[in-house]
């Protein structure tokens, strides 16, 4: 599929997009071959601007049958970035099932919304992310008939706003695809492999570090994690360098369990199913960290991942063992289950003593708790620096990937006090609190040694079961675009 800019409206298409505020104004010259049937739908009343609306039209026009999408935006007052998003991923999936050869976007109807240089930008990754299909495993893929899709658009700079564009969408396709790949596949050895193409095309430096010098650095909480597999555990570094050497380093820090099966701990069947999509915090982390390289940014950011698998054999850790983290605090295990956060914990440390971080980000599908808190709609997040998140903040507009601050409330921190250790993985049946998304962000908390910090639950949004606006059933790719707008941002200050 190929986005191109066209400046003509007067041209030939066989499907065409055209946004309305609820104004319902025809702010254009149309195409003289839709123009009628499109005034005629908007003066009889079948087609109202409300928002997200899609009105369908079929039209002959030289003997040929065009498709007419009227997309609704609503108010202009009121609408934000994710309403008009969701608003054209609705026009592009019903463009998807028309099956055009190619389709036309008429932006400078509604250029008021559409030319704001992030609604305008987040628009054309739409039909890529609209479009994708993960077919590794069909015997018979079904390609789309849809070669180009041509965007009428008058911004000025539109055209890096196109090549921004491709780039990000490219990073959440990666996280989707790493994602969506099964655990028979998608190994820490390949997870790491994944990583270093993408950093051998965006020139990213990339050390992957194997269990010898894993246990070299002392990070027992994430090597008692991995010990139940065969598959031996990957510490996966990337360095992108891209400000000056006194700038400040921000570390991004990926859940990269490519298969959970909770451990001694055992999940139940259902809940294991899916569980190859554990790493959807390092697919996330990947992903960006191709797009930030790829763009240039002039900022300095590490991306670490403590890849492996949590398994059940003779090897593996069992609830009440007490192991030493790499920071020193030693932890008694009650859960296997409550995995990720031991290997965050030491991706933190080693990020905070190896790589001289000065700013925190971890992402991770951490709590089944999350999606009780928040939803199913949006990441549940924590943090200690309220000028950082609201940065973050700003970036999930710009991205669409909606998040909810939970506050890390320290009187539950009684929940992971250890009678024998320095710390527990979770809380007992005696101290439970409650706030489960909450308990395991302050867990990862006592790590990251009061250095500015972000924690990311993406569990509610990282996989869905039916599909949602942006896509199909499967991996979402969220966390990617978020990252990558988050250090844009602070690119800028």
């Amino acid at each position: 599929m190929i986005i191109t800019k066209k400046n003509d409206e007067k041209f030939r298409s066989n499907s065409f997009i055209i946004p309305f505020t609820d104004q319902l104004k025809v702010d254009i010259e149309l195409p003289d071959e839709i123009k009628p049937i499109v005034n005629l739908a908007i003066r009889e009343g079948l087609f109202t601007g409300e928002l997200e609306e899609i009105y369908l039209m079929s039209a002959l026009t030289s003997n040929t049958l065009t498709n007419i999408i009227l997309v609704g935006l609503g108010n202009d007052k009121k609408i934000n970035n994710r309403k008009i998003n969701i608003s054209f991923a609705k026009a592009f999936k019903k463009c998807k099932s028309l099956e055009p050869s190619d389709i036309t976007v008429l932006l400078d109807n509604a250029s008021t919304i559409t030319h704001i240089r992030d609604v305008c930008r987040k628009i054309c990754e739409l039909p890529t992310l609209a479009y994708y299909n993960f077919d590794a495993y069909k015997s018979s893929v079904i390609k789309t008939t849809t070669e180009n899709i041509k965007i009428v658009c008058s911004l000025d700079g539109f055209d890096e706003i196109l090549k921004e564009a491709a780039i990000c969408t490219k990073g959440t396709i990666l996280a989707r695809d790493l994602t969506n790949q099964r655990s028979m596949y998608m190994t820490p050895t390949q997870l790491a492999k994944e990583a270093k193409i993408v950093a051998d095309e965006s020139n990213i430096e990339i050390t992957i570090l194997e269990e010898k010098e894993i246990k070299k650095l002392k990070m027992e909480a994430f090597l008692a994690v991995g010990k139940g597999s065969k598959e031996t555990p990957k510490l996966i570094v990337m360095k992108y360098l891209g400000g000056d050497l006194n700038q400040e380093r921000i570390g991004l820090i990926g859940k990269g369990i490519t298969f959970d099966s909770g451990g001694y701990s055992l999940k139940q069947p259902n809940s294991m199913v899916n569980m190859s999509n554990d790493m959807g915090g390092a697919a996330a982390v990947i992903g960006a960290m191709g797009s930030i390289a790829k763009m240039k940014l002039k900022v300095n950011v590490i991306g670490i991942i403590a890849a492996c698998e949590n398994k059940v054999s003779a090897e593996s850790y069992v609830p009440g063992d007490i192991i030493t983290s790499m920071s020193g605090k030693t932890i008694e295990v009650l859960n296997t289950d409550a995995e990720g956060r031991l290997t965050l914990a030491d991706a933190i440390t080693y990020a905070i003593n190896e790589c001289k971080v000065d700013k925190l980000i971890d992402i991770a599908t951490l709590t089944g708790a999350a999606r009780g808190a928040v939803g199913n709609k949006t990441a549940a997040v924590i943090s200690n620096d309220d000028d950082f998140f609201n940065v973050f903040c700003n970036a999930s507009k710009v991205s669409c990937e909606k998040v909810w601050r939970l506050d890390a409330d320290d009187e539950l921190k009684t929940a992971i006090l250890s009678n024998f250790a320095d710390l527990r993985n979770s809380s007992s049946k005696k101290s439970a609190v409650g706030g489960g998304t909450i308990v395991a962000g302050l867990f990862i908390k006592e790590f990251i040694e009061d250095k500015p910090w972000i924690h990311i639950d993406m569990a509610p949004v990282n996989w869905t079961s039916d599909g949602n606006s942006f896509g199909p059933a499967g991996a979402t790719g969220y966390g990617a675009n978020l990252l990558y707008n988050t250090i844009k941002l602070i690119q800028k200050q």
